[in-house]
């Protein structure tokens, strides 16, 4: 079972990238991710040491942003245009809880969360442009990644549409988006030389610990909901 965690948790971070469809124009973020259902997961918040009031800040918020979420999920399911609609809005609010989230956290923690990022999310951290600004990406590689992201974009929103349609299981959904996240995050980090790759490794810290876990899936589905 220890050896299944890691994997397990990771399948947990990229579960379902996208809930809904998204455009892969616009500004990159830095977290690609949702902070507030990152910080739900035990592991992080042992590796942390989070107080019990910042966990029940976190608890609080994260409530907050999957209820909504999952209103916006439901409205998008409408039509093409809903669906466009609510996408920019899952990402405004991603943006809006990440912030509330990371303001909970003192600056220590918050450096050793990115540290956690790079460890859970892997290559898919690296359409970050904090992330190619401190590894010394060039164009080429920025516009690689680029590349990489809209295809991996390309393929969710068909699975999503195959949902949609009653063509597809939940179940069977979130194998295919863990599939094409796993796939994603090995072909962006295999963009990287081998001198960037080493400084990653440098950057992602400490292995995390995986300690008292009984359920990986027991608080979240997905940290990339409303992705």
């Amino acid at each position: 079972m220890k050896r299944l965690l890691p994997f397990l948790l990771t399948a947990v971070a990229l579960t379902g990238c996208a809930t809904a469809q998204q455009p892969v124009t616009g500004k990159a973020t830095d977290h690609p991710g949702s902070i507030p259902v990152l910080l739900g997961l035990d592991p992080v918040r042992q590796d942390l040491k989070l107080t019990s009031l910042q966990c029940a800040l976190l608890d609080s918020l994260r409530s907050q942003y999957k209820s909504q979420v999952r209103n916006l999920t439901q409205l998008g399911m409408a039509d093409e245009d809903a669906s466009l609609r609510a996408s920019w809005d899952l990402r405004s609010l991603r943006k809006q809880f990440n912030g509330r989230a990371l303001a909970v956290l003192t600056p220590s923690q918050q450096d050793r969360l990115r540290e956690i990022e790079r460890q859970m999310l892997g290559g898919n951290l690296l359409t970050s442009p904090a992330e190619q600004k401190l590894l010394g990406l060039d164009a080429g590689q920025q516009q690689q990644l680029a590349a990489i992201a809209r295809s991996s974009q390309a393929q969710v929103n068909a699975i999503n549409a195959q949902f949609n349609a009653g063509q597809l299981s939940p179940f069977w959904k979130g194998i295919k988006l863990r599939g094409i996240q796993s796939k994603t995050s090995h072909q962006m980090v295999s963009v990287l030389t081998h001198k960037q790759k080493k400084q990653w490794l440098v950057l992602s810290g400490q292995k995390m610990g995986f300690p008292k876990v009984h359920d990986p899936n027991a608080r979240t589905e997905s940290l990339f909901e409303g992705y």
